[in-house]
């Protein structure tokens, strides 16, 4: 567990200081270094609406009232007890390959619930499935598989058991086998120096030191609720709400895209540094509650009219 931990609640006032040009805002907890000294001046800008957690990657949000936030993302408090149960925690993986698994090809990811009930065990829940009560592996009892993620990076997953990858093989292929549910306790950060070098180029802010457990990329998102209500006035087959984006933090009280000047976000005692611009893929695209793709392809297809990084090739 990081030695520092702070806590932000839900209607905290929210202040920026702003620098750059960016789109939706991929934050990571700030690291007090001498080449990034905080900033002395912060303007109000809105107000924190929602707070969540996805403890399960491509998982069934938890909407929280308070959130701990530490450098590997947001926790469940009390803190002293559950930190093992962290954002985007648990992931499914391929038996066979080691590769992981999303909702961008399995949607129906999106409907498995994971919910601690105490310190070493959560339950997984999810539609015409029993209910699995799961105790949170450790490296000394389990195995640990390196899976594979984007661009080859290979993260070291301690295996949740047979039981556990039974009950998800059943509620994926019907089968008996095909995939495991693999659990990081932060024990080993992230490295991407050698597999996302066109990001890195990209983006040059981009570190290990930002990554979160199993997140695509960084701990933190946090997404602008009127730039979610800009997009939808924009779209003309179909119409999203901020939960197709999965963000941890949502605001609301700032213009649409105000979020693309904010390097520096506070809330509260909470000081977080903008990395990249939140990339978006196909995940977007499936309803949140149905986990049904759309037919149209929005909101990306709408995206691309407007929303589109220049001269970044990734």
């Amino acid at each position: 567990m990081p030695a520092l931990s702070k806590i932000i609640t839900v209607e905290s006032v929210l202040a920026a200081a702003t620098v750059g040009i960016l789109t939706t805002v991929a934050v990571y907890w700030y690291q007090r270094r001498k080449k990034n000294r905080l900033p002395t001046e912060w303007n109000p800008v809105g107000i924190v609406t929602r707070l969540y957690i996805y403890p399960l990657k491509s998982g069934h949000e938890i909407e929280l009232e308070t959130a701990v936030c530490t450098e590997l993302g947001v926790m469940i408090p009390p803190f002293g007890n559950l930190h093992q149960f962290r954002d985007r925690s648990f992931l499914i993986y391929n038996e066979a390959d080691k590769k992981f698994e999303t909702a961008r090809t399995s949607s129906q990811l999106v409907h498995i619930k994971i919910t601690a009930i105490d310190e070493n065990h959560v339950t997984l829940n999810a539609p015409n499935m029993p209910i699995l009560t799961l105790k949170i592996p450790n490296a000394v009892e389990n195995r640990t598989d390196m899976i594979t993620q984007h661009f080859g990076e290979k993260i070291p997953t301690i295996d949740c058991g047979d039981e556990a990858a039974k009950w998800i093989s059943q509620y994926l292929k019907n089968a008996e086998s095909g995939f495991r549910i693999g659990y990081n306790d932060g024990a080993r950060r992230r490295n991407i120096d050698f597999t996302h070098q066109e990001y890195k180029k990209a983006y040059p802010r981009l570190r290990s030191s930002g990554m979160g457990l199993y997140s695509d990329f960084t701990s933190y998102l946090l997404v602008n609720q009127f730039t979610v209500n800009d997009l939808n006035a924009k779209m003309q087959d179909a119409q999203v709400t901020h939960r197709n984006f999965r963000p941890n933090i949502l605001i609301e009280g700032a213009p649409p895209y105000a979020e693309d000047n904010w390097v520096w976000v506070k809330i509260g005692d909470v000081v977080l540094y903008e990395v990249k611009p939140c990339t978006r893929c196909v995940l977007t695209t499936v309803n949140p509650e149905t986990g049904i793709k759309s037919a149209v392809n929005e909101p990306l297809r709408t995206l691309r009219k407007y929303r589109m990084l220049k001269d970044v090739k990734t």
